[in-house]
């Protein structure tokens, strides 16, 4: 009877260690699946980042070139305007009346031989480049050589306007026309017409 429950023992233990074994393998098997399918996605992500380093490596190559280029135009833009301080623009109409009223050449006296049409011009243009605004010098020439100088702005939004420096006038002026006719006081003042022909033969801006 022993022995009969002995055999029964050990067949069972047989039994067992095949089921263990069985799950052993089983798991073993999922584990390696496990571990290809890491591989996989490790393998794949090393790839992502080998292509990531070679844009990055390119993207600052671009960029040094780029900083190369704008080191360039910025010494060329120097270089450009050494000597000036400043870069000229075209003001708005608006613009162009702020500065004439800020400015007080208007105010300073016509002195003949001393302090001119010429020189009130000069002085203007040159205020209006100090504060970086762009402005014309114009010679208008009269009949057998004489003439009168004023200024120009080109506005950004009401195109080329002409001023008579010495009143902070606008002026129109028109080849075959005199010139005190050219000129548009603001009310209450007038142009007076002068002992000579004021008849402009030829208009000439010089920016």
């Amino acid at each position: 009877m022993l022995e009969r429950h002995s055999h029964k023992k050990f067949w069972f233990a047989i039994v067992i260690l095949a089921i263990v074994g069985l799950v052993f393998f089983i798991n073993t098997g999922w584990v390696t699946d496990d571990l290809d399918e890491v591989q996989a996605q490790l393998t794949s992500v090393e790839a992502e980042l080998a292509t990531t380093q070679a844009e990055l490596a390119a993207r600052e190559t671009e960029l040094g070139s780029l900083e190369a280029e704008l080191f360039n135009l910025l010494t060329n833009y120097e270089r450009l305007t050494t000597g000036y301080g400043y870069v000229l623009r075209d003001p708005s109409y608006r613009e162009m009346g702020d500065f004439l009223a800020w400015d007080t050449i208007s105010e300073r006296e016509y002195v003949e031989s001393e302090y001119v049409c010429v020189d009130f011009a000069a002085d203007v243009k040159a205020n209006a480049a100090k504060e970086g605004i762009r402005c014309a010098y114009v010679v208008i020439e009269y009949p057998e050589g004489s003439g009168h100088t004023i200024v120009a702005f080109e506005t950004t939004d009401e195109g080329l306007v002409f001023i008579e420096p010495q009143f902070d006038w606008e002026v129109e002026p028109e080849i075959g026309r005199s010139y005190y006719q050219c000129v548009s006081p603001p009310p209450g003042h007038y142009m007076t017409e002068p002992g000579y022909d004021d008849t402009i033969t030829r208009i000439t801006v010089i920016w």
